[in-house]
């Protein structure tokens, strides 16, 4: 179950994933087109947002699912307080947060996935109280990318 649930989370959704390098390209470019005065610069602005909203909003459904289920086998890949509902506003802000903590060389982390940072930002956010083998491993993993050479 545990190794569906992973493989669920690391396949299906990276499969249609980004790099995360060209998430935070867009996120960085926002501003910019934002104070452009010509139309065809605002117009990619609002659709860059929307993007960025959309991405978010189905990482944010599927960490939740793939989440549930991890709970279901005792397992949970993190633990939201009672009462806190993950948006899709959260999840970009948390993206983005993460992408700028993560101390691994640039090159190793700008091939991580949008999903797998989104998923390093919510285990690391929202730890849970039991330890988790695969969260463990997936955060050691991490870490060797930031000391490989």
């Amino acid at each position: 179950m545990k190794r569906i649930i992973l493989l669920f989370l690391f396949t299906s959704i990276t499969a249609s994933a980004d790099t995360i390098d060209h998430f935070m390209n867009i996120v960085n470019n926002i501003p910019q087109m934002e104070m452009k005065a010509d139309p065809q610069s605002q117009a990619w602005a609002r659709s860059a947002r929307n993007i960025l909203a959309l991405t978010s909003e189905s990482i944010a459904e599927s960490l939740v699912l793939a989440n549930e289920s991890a709970t279901r086998a005792g397992r949970p890949l993190f633990c939201l307080p009672s009462g806190t509902a993950l948006s899709a506003d959260n999840v970009n802000h948390l993206i983005q947060q993460t992408y700028r903590e993560i101390s691994s060389q640039q090159s190793d982390k700008n091939k991580m996935t949008v999903s797998q940072v989104a998923l390093l930002g919510m285990s690391k956010q929202y730890p849970c109280k039991q330890s988790n083998p695969q969260v463990a491993q997936f955060h050691q993993t991490i870490a060797r990318m930031g000391h490989s050479g």
